[in-house]
């Protein structure tokens, strides 16, 4: 794969019913220190409160980051989610994320070496 110095990278981090957990996972997304970087929070219909969870913790967000947020009005299932996350990234790499995985600040950074 011929990748420019810097890719953009999208972390897709979804969520169906962790609203226990969200929070953490976001918090981990936001504190990547790899940049460019999407940060794609996508909810899959959930029946609790993760999505306005995960809207709460992005809202004063002012670093670095693009940063995007998506509700699915209906759930589309986990390889549904999946496939509609790919769809809406803009990255030239997408690391997946769940919404209950809170991420050290290296992660993306030591995926975009992985391909190097």
């Amino acid at each position: 794969m011929d990748l420019p110095s810097r890719p953009l990278v999208t972390l897709a981090l979804m969520a169906y019913n962790q609203e226990q957990m969200i929070e953490g996972a976001v918090g981990g997304a936001l504190a990547q220190t790899y940049s460019p970087l999407e940060i794609l929070i996508s909810d899959d219909c959930s029946t609790d409160r993760a999505f306005e969870c995960a809207a709460a913790a992005v809202d004063d967000y002012e670093g670095p980051h693009q940063l995007r947020l998506n509700r699915n009005p209906h759930n589309l299932g986990l390889i549904g989610h999946v496939n509609a996350l790919f769809e809406m990234a803009r990255g030239e790499i997408v690391v997946l994320a769940a919404g209950d995985d809170v991420s050290l600040p290296e992660r993306v950074v030591r995926i975009v070496e992985a391909f190097r």
